[in-house]
């Protein structure tokens, strides 16, 4: 009979180890999730403060001048007053991208190793159709433009290129800040 006891007594202890522990997991999990929303939002603060409207406004000019529906080539620029000039030298001094286009990437080349820390569908959707068209300049240059860079085996933005041809087809629902006619 004693040893009945304390198989019940031992079954009773598992089964409240069980619920504890079950507990303790799930509470970590919720944990995780609102840490995630909360890294998430800090990260869309930051974005906001860095990306001006400024930089914005240079990207929808550079967008539009490179729409190819308007008989410009894949890395040329059309400006309305009639001027052309080349992804190759929007990041030069002087280029069209005016330094607001450098600065846009080089803050999502500095933000790709913490978007895995995030629920990146929130930045997708605020910075989606900017990170897709810069992907497109950026990869242009480092596959096609004969730069200093690429003959010293430097990859031009990298962590946001490597980010970018994973995820790039995968960036649906997105804000969008101009639309191509």
């Amino acid at each position: 009979m004693n040893d009945f006891k304390i198989e019940i007594l031992l079954g009773l202890i598992t089964l409240i180890g069980v619920i504890i522990a079950f507990t303790f997991v799930r509470a970590y999990l919720i944990y995780r999730e609102q840490c995630k929303l909360e890294n998430t939002f800090a990260l869309l603060d930051f974005l906001r403060k860095r990306i001006s409207d400024k930089q914005i406004a240079t990207f929808v000019k550079l967008f539009h001048a490179n729409n190819e529906l308007s008989g410009v080539n894949y890395n040329e620029f059309k400006f309305s007053d009639g001027t052309f000039d080349t992804i190759e030298t929007m990041f030069s001094e002087g280029g069209c991208g005016n330094g607001d286009i450098y600065n846009l990437i080089t803050t999502f080349n500095l933000i790709v190793p913490s978007l895995k820390n995030i629920e990146e569908s929130y930045v997708w959707y605020e910075y989606g159709q900017i990170m897709v068209k810069l992907y497109a300049w950026t990869n242009y240059i480092q596959k096609n433009a004969e730069t200093d860079l690429q003959e010293e085996g430097y990859e031009f933005y990298s962590a946001f290129n490597h980010y970018m041809e994973r995820y790039a087809r995968s960036i649906i629902n997105v804000k969008h800040y101009t639309n191509a006619e």
